[in-house]
């Protein structure tokens, strides 16, 4: 045991965090027991600065959290040998999906969707799906222009398609489920709804993506969505508390531009009451990306970790928040926001996703 004295901003919460001990009650009837009895503390607690607190020390927090776990009062979650266990077959669902655009606090554009994941097989380690997005709107409101009504005509003939996850929850495989020949005429048979040069150049392309496999592959990586539920977040490593080790991975924030290299870590936070049965985790990070704005948008010019960094290397940040149910480890609900200083100006991003 050990004496105390307060910080300011100091709560049991924080001095638990600190110590380790994994519930912070504890830490008040620890120093009851040994403190007198007019320095105890009663509910509701408030530290002043400059408190003493008892508090244990060394060997005496083993023994306490062993107490605490005996009556299953922690509130913490510990990933059994490091890992958050990846039930891939449970990403199974369809997901509301909202995305809004800031510049300087003020809103640009609201985007919503929808994203159904159907489960299909197994096959040893790997795991089916099909893949779909629909229902799109913008601001509030289905979009009736013509380039809408292309894109969605498009997305009808090129979805579902097959993904494959691999037994870290990685994405590894990506494939049409209709045949190059059968897709390409439906896509051909829209040049007759849509007859304006714009309009043809777009189905061309599509064609043209069509026929490489690994353009499908790669630009279902470049999506949020898929992004979000099949990313890096599984594989990080936790040590003996509740942050991981620090990791790095390439976010699709930005539209039509190349993914953005981030310095990652998790932090699993606790229970906010004893009953909670959701399990709340924070990834958070910074760009350690070489790249300057330019580069970003020029989808072939590749990330090189050898190059060196410059006054206009991408600055931003990443925080996102991971909800499961801690009985099966479902997912619930994925939050994330993206900032990025450009100038005087600071861009923001909130994205959404929530399992229906």
């Amino acid at each position: 045991m050990i004496t105390y004295m307060t910080l300011p901003g100091d709560t049991l919460e924080k001095i638990a965090s600190d110590l380790k001990v994994e519930n912070p009650v504890y830490i008040k009837e620890f120093h009851n027991k040994h403190c007198a009895v007019y320095d105890r503390l009663t509910e509701p607690v408030k530290l002043r600065t400059g408190s003493v607190l008892f508090i244990p020390f060394g060997d005496e927090i083993g023994i306490l959290n062993r107490a605490i776990n005996e009556k299953d009062d922690s509130l913490y979650y510990h990933p059994p040998h490091g890992k958050i266990n990846c039930k891939t077959p449970l990403f199974s669902g369809t997901y509301a999906i909202k995305h809004r655009k800031y510049q300087d606090s003020q809103l640009q554009s609201s985007y919503s969707y929808k994203t159904e994941l159907k489960y299909l097989r197994a096959e040893q380690d790997d795991h089916f799906f099909s893949f779909k997005i629909f229902g799109s709107a913008k601001d509030g409101m289905e979009s009736d222009t013509k380039a809408a009504n292309l894109a969605k005509a498009c997305a009808a003939i090129l979805f579902p398609v097959e993904i494959k996850i691999d037994k870290t929850g990685k994405l590894t495989d990506a494939s049409l489920y209709h045949s190059e020949t059968f897709i390409q005429n439906q896509l051909d048979s829209l040049k007759k709804y849509f007859t304006d040069p714009l309009s043809s150049s777009y189905i061309d392309q599509l064609k043209k993506n069509t026929e490489d496999e690994n353009h499908v592959l790669k630009s279902l990586r470049r999506t949020l969505p898929v992004h979000f539920l099949f990313g890096s977040f599984y594989r990080a490593k936790y040590k003996e508390w509740t942050d991981s080790e620090v990791y790095h991975e390439s976010i699709p924030w930005l539209s039509n531009a190349s993914p953005i290299r981030f310095e990652l870590y998790n932090r699993i936070l606790p229970k906010e009451q004893a009953f909670d049965e959701a399990l709340k985790i924070v990834q958070s990070g910074n760009s350690c990306d070489n790249r300057n704005l330019n580069q970003i948008y020029n989808k072939e010019y590749e990330y090189q970790e050898t190059t060196p960094t410059s006054t206009h290397s991408l600055r931003c940040s990443h925080e996102a928040q991971y909800i499961f149910d801690r009985a099966d480890m479902m997912i619930q609900k994925i939050t994330g926001n993206f900032e990025l200083q450009i100038g005087d100006t600071r861009e923001k991003d909130i994205f959404m996703m929530e399992k229906q």
